[in-house]
């Protein structure tokens, strides 16, 4: 992987898990993210955008990634039911995900409005693996 995609801002143990799982989509992401109610022990927002910078989304057959501002904003298995992917254009994406039923530690929701040339892509293997909880 070049650094043309983005390889370089996943962390290496992530990209390491991210090719023994068989990446299947692997490129650079744009856009924004809002945290809508969101709670974790140390940060509270009621909503929030920000900007996604220098971000990648992968995916393999077990997982869906979103990487972006130093950090995973989703990190969800694949065809997890507290995700909603919606097509916004040929190369936009809207991405929903209910944080408390990804992680117990949190609550709200997080939204991202992606753009990448895999959109059509990821929401298609997104839907096929709906139901397939490794």
């Amino acid at each position: 992987m070049s650094r043309a995609f983005g390889s370089k801002e996943l962390p290496l143990q992530l990209r390491s898990d991210l090719e023994s799982e068989g990446i299947v989509v692997f490129g650079p992401v744009g856009g924004s993210v809002a945290h809508r109610s969101y709670r974790t022990t140390l940060h509270y927002a009621s909503s929030n955008w920000e900007n996604i910078a220098a971000g990648t989304i992968a995916m393999s057959r077990r997982r869906l990634i979103v990487w972006g501002n130093g950090t995973a904003l989703v990190d969800v298995p694949l065809g997890h039911p507290a995700v909603t992917m919606e097509h916004q254009g040929p190369e936009r994406m809207l991405l929903e995900a209910d944080d408390f039923a990804v992680n117990r530690s949190r609550t709200g929701w997080t939204t991202l409005m992606l753009r990448t040339i895999h959109a059509p892509r990821i929401i298609q293997v997104y839907a096929e693996g709906v139901g397939v909880q490794p």
